[in-house]
């Protein structure tokens, strides 16, 4: 499931298209955020034996190739780092969730 997922948003975040103007607050951040809290609760419960700091760094470097990736011209995309915040955040909440359930047994 984590790599369905992971080629899911991977391509949809990389499509050409039209720049859209950032939003702070909109839904394409919660969009995001969704987006990496569904990666790293798979990648979690999926690979137990890593560490958690390690998941997350994976996680966090992959929001950031996305947005780097979004900055050439040929894309027709928008750089935001905004959206590796809200990355950051569903990120934050998987953790928080996986703490909280105490299911991880490595």
């Amino acid at each position: 499931m984590f790599w369905l997922a992971f080629t899911a948003i991977t391509i949809l975040a990389l499509l050409p298209g039209p720049a859209a103007p950032p939003r702070l607050l909109g839904t394409d951040k919660l969009e995001h955020a969704a987006a990496f809290l569904v990666l790293t609760l798979l990648a979690a419960f999926g690979w137990c034996r890593l560490p958690l700091w390690f998941i997350a760094l994976a996680m966090i470097t992959h929001g950031l190739l996305i947005e780097l990736i979004q900055a050439s011209p040929v894309l027709q995309r928008t750089m935001s780092f905004a959206d590796v915040v809200a990355d950051a955040a569903g990120i934050a909440l998987a953790l928080v969730l996986v703490a909280l359930t105490g299911l991880r047994k490595p």
